[in-house]
């Protein structure tokens, strides 16, 4: 699963040379996305997993790591 976010993450972001690790903030201390980018990444994400991700779920999640986690409880492919 690990593996298929970091593809979607490379994808979107057009970040092709940055190692996203679960320790990834999602913040702009590691990388310089946009809040549309960021918006963008948890569309796809909803997409890719077949599943849909709350406002106020979106906003707890700081790291990579956070939304691997969410994933593993939520997902149903």
């Amino acid at each position: 699963m690990f593996e298929r976010i970091q593809r979607l993450f490379n994808r979107v972001t057009g970040i092709t040379d940055f190692v996203v690790t679960p320790s990834t903030r999602l913040s702009r201390k590691d990388i310089d996305l946009s809040s549309f980018t960021l918006i963008q990444l948890f569309c796809e994400l909803e997409d890719e997993f077949d599943i849909e991700i709350s406002n106020a779920d979106i906003k707890k999640m700081k790291t990579v790591g956070d939304i691997l986690s969410y994933l593993e409880k939520h997902n149903r492919k």
